[in-house]
């Protein structure tokens, strides 16, 4: 027999040993939440930063030489566990490495809420919300000669401060990234600045996420991941002035399930955009993206467009976050299609000829009851596309999009497809329908705000519809009382509502 192992190594290898068999051998946020607890009970010292320096460090997450300068880190980190192996070091990997081969991505999971996070980005966030002091100063640079078959790699010398700070919890996250991203398109090393989405191969038991079209540095779940650090780091860090942090494991597990943060079932995953927006400026994140870029420059010794003072520098800035916020905070998240279970479309489409002129508001009446959840309304839509294909003999569920009560809108026919919603105006616009009967009773507020307030302005924006485009309720054009009384007396006060 081999000698003992030791108490440190016994107790990552009991940890590592869940993560290679989880509860259904998934990649999905309960299960990395459930490893993440297992560590924070077994590690000694200070739990919630051991565990997180764990899952950086041995799953290889931002710990180059610019978050090791942004988050004040050691240039050589000490272990803090006894080597492991190669199989078990891999493992780790897996959830925490976030790479794309040519349409697949890597160190994401699905969280419950039917959206899908890179934990890269989420976990730097929660590091610099743990630091507190949120701002670092942009360096000066000094480059030593390089030696003989070496690169040069710049010296930082803070005696030699140039003006200006970086906020480290948007630099971690999303502001140095963003910019890299728009550099990437500029040069034409990519076809999209942003995105795209993607879809699990199993809801139930995702194992790999196979994206939808060409992806960027900067894709759907990376976003969603560096949102969510954002938000949370911001929360660590407010709520560190007055009390000590929690766990990590119970904030997550907090922030991804319905009870929300703290009590607050708005301070959840389902509402990351609204929340972000609630804690940063456009202005801010341009600095942020400008400060970023400029240090990512220095430390890298990459070429940028210009310098601190230029202009260019500032307006490709300003073009990346005012396309962030276009994409990922005007714009509604959409479930798309792989991700409720949608059977596929019978015969051939009949594409739009855009933009259109109308939206149409309907009600689905059965289902009768508002979807909270994801698992609800992605039973909902398969139950109501079932209903449109077999006992109606339409080639698809009829609607363009469906409004769920867990913040999402779900992808029926979609932006290009032409619906089977409203009879005789199909072609001429989109029909939105809300889940649940409102014959009595309204949708939520912030259900009636993402179509009111995101999706038309996206839809506007995207030229999908006319600048000139009117609301009407199904009731107007068809012979029925959909969208409900509740609904239409609601819609009637909407701007761009046209009365018959």
């Amino acid at each position: 027999m081999g000698p003992s192992p030791t108490p440190g190594t016994a107790v990552l290898f009991f940890c590592l040993c869940v993560l290679a068999r989880p509860a259904r051998g998934s990649f999905d946020m309960d299960n990395f939440t459930n490893v993440l607890e297992v560590l924070e009970d077994h590690l000694s010292a200070s739990p919630t930063t051991s565990a997180m320096e764990l899952l950086r460090e041995v799953g290889g997450c931002a710990n180059d030489e610019f978050h090791q300068y942004v988050l004040g880190r050691p240039l050589v980190p000490e272990p803090i566990l006894p080597s492991i192996t190669e199989g078990q070091r891999s493992l780790i990997q897996l959830l925490m490495k976030h790479r794309l081969d040519s349409s697949t991505e890597h160190g994401v999971v699905l969280v419950p809420d039917g959206t899908t996070v890179a934990l890269c980005p989420l976990i730097a966030g929660l590091e610099a919300g743990l630091k507190r002091n949120r701002d670092v100063a942009l360096p000066a640079m000094e480059k030593d000669p390089p030696k003989a078959g070496a690169t040069a790699v710049p010296s930082l010398n803070m005696d030699k401060v140039s003006p200006g700070n970086v906020d480290i919890l948007y630099s971690v996250t999303i502001a140095k990234d963003l910019g890299l991203a728009f550099l990437e398109f500029q040069k034409n090393e990519t076809q999209a600045a942003m995105g795209p989405d993607g879809c699990w191969d199993d809801v139930l038991l995702p194992r790999v996420f196979t994206l939808l079209g060409p992806p960027s540095s900067l894709t759907n779940a990376f976003v969603n991941g560096a949102l969510d650090g954002v938000i949370l780091g911001h929360y660590i860090s407010e709520r560190g002035q007055v009390e000590p942090p929690q766990r990590i494991s119970t904030l997550l597990k907090a922030y991804y399930t319905a009870g929300g943060v703290a009590g607050d079932e708005h301070m959840r995953s389902n509402f990351r955009r609204k929340n972000f927006q609630q804690v940063t400026s456009l202005e801010k994140l341009k600095e942020a993206v400008k400060n970023s870029l400029i240090l990512y420059g220095t430390i890298t010794n990459i070429s940028l467009p210009g310098t601190a003072e230029d202009r260019e520098l500032r307006n490709l800035a300003s073009t990346a976050v005012q396309q962030f916020h276009y994409l990922y905070l005007e714009c509604p998240a959409i479930v798309p299609r792989c991700m409720w279970g949608a059977k596929p479309y019978k015969g051939t489409p009949t594409l739009l000829a855009l933009p259109l002129e109308f939206l149409y508001i309907h009600h689905t009446y059965e289902p009768s009851r508002p979807c909270r959840s994801f698992p609800a309304c992605a039973e909902n839509m398969r139950s109501m596309q079932r209903f449109h294909q077999k006992d109606r003999g339409w080639d698809d569920i009829g609607y363009s999009f469906v409004v769920g009560s867990d913040g999402y809108l779900y992808e029926g026919r979609g932006w290009s497809w032409q619906g089977a919603h409203t009879k005789g105006h199909n072609s001429r616009g989109y029909g939105v329908s809300f889940i649940g009967n409102y014959t009595a009773d309204l949708p939520e507020a912030f259900a009636l705000e993402l179509v009111r307030d995101n999706f038309l302005n996206c839809a506007v924006r995207g030229a999908k519809l006319v600048s000139t485009f009117s609301i009407q309720g199904h009731r107007q054009v068809v012979a029925t009382s959909c969208p409900g009384d509740a609904l239409f007396a609601e819609i009637k006060t909407w701007n761009r509502f046209k009365e018959t």
